[in-house]
């Protein structure tokens, strides 16, 4: 038997009604009919009598009845169980993040949720792609958005920060070029730009100076920048933490994505997923000074 059905034949034994009981479930007295007759047809008994003033259980809906209620009942139980061992801290959480937040971010504050919380299982999958959270490819997401961008309407969302980027080259490169200087002969580390003159390029301070190569990771410009192929734009948690890097002299950080934490709705009272979700939002205040660009490398 469909449980689904079973569950419809409760409710109407309770109700006798047919709308009433399609306004309780949110389904159409057509489909309550119909779902009806078919369990009937599956346990080949009668199981209700129709007539003006309603559904009425027959014997062997009176026998039915008593079965179905015990299945509910079991059901029910089995599910407070569940619950309760869903409130205590420990199992597995999957996160899903890039590999630039992981590493060169909050990898010391995750080995620190391990220890604090030694019987959660803590998976770290490091993808850009936004996992289907609803079939539980991942618990948790933290993912950066375009300023001013939605997360998708069928998940939870928390904007934790705004995040900055600058435009960031070595001490020797900068020794040897001063992209201020209009006959400067730098030139941009590219990111996934088939052209010398990219959109960001000619919106960046130096829109004269062309972009080559091609180099599509964040943790990959950095050390291209470090080695003096040119200048780079970075996530200042990024740029001002890399020994060997430093801000193009005037240049301020700009606001150029959100970072969201992200989860299925259907997961926000899981223990041990909340308290993941708060320590999480914990660690990126702590870290705001960083991520928006407040505290410089010296």
């Amino acid at each position: 038997m469909n449980w689904e059905d079973v569950r419809l034949f409760l409710a109407l034994a309770q109700s006798g009604s047919a709308r009433a009981t399609a306004t309780s479930l949110g389904i159409s007295h057509t489909t309550v009919s119909r779902r009806v007759e078919q369990l009937e047809r599956d346990l080949g008994a009668r199981l209700f009598d129709r007539d003006v003033r309603g559904y009425r259980l027959t014997a062997a809906g009176e026998t039915m009845l008593s079965s179905a209620a015990r299945a509910e009942d079991a059901l029910l139980a089995a599910e407070r169980q569940l619950h309760g061992r869903d409130a205590m801290l420990r199992g597995e959480i999957c996160l899903t993040t890039s590999d630039i937040i992981a590493s060169h971010l909050i990898m010391p504050d995750l080995v620190r949720f391990t220890r604090q919380y030694p019987d959660i299982d803590l998976n770290v999958v490091v993808s850009y792609d936004l996992f289907d959270l609803s079939r539980r490819e991942a618990d948790v997401a933290l993912r950066f958005m375009k300023v001013g961008g939605n997360p998708p309407q069928d998940l939870v969302g928390r904007k934790l920060v705004s995040a900055a980027s600058c435009y960031y080259a070595s001490d020797q490169y900068l020794a040897e070029h001063d992209p201020w200087n209009e006959d400067c002969k730098a030139r941009w580390i590219g990111w996934d730009d088939d052209e010398r003159f990219p959109a960001w390029v000619r919106s960046s301070p130096f829109p004269r100076l062309p972009a080559y190569g091609l180099l599509n990771n964040a943790i990959l410009q950095a050390e291209a920048a470090r080695c003096g192929m040119g200048l780079a734009v970075l996530p200042c948690f990024l740029g001002d933490t890399v020994a060997g890097l430093r801000r193009v002299p005037k240049c301020e950080p700009y606001a150029n994505y959100d970072l969201w934490m992200l989860s299925h709705p259907d997961l926000r009272d899981t223990a041990r997923l909340r308290t993941f979700r708060q320590f999480i939002a914990a660690v990126f205040e702590q870290h705001k000074a960083l991520l928006t660009g407040g505290n410089p490398a010296p």
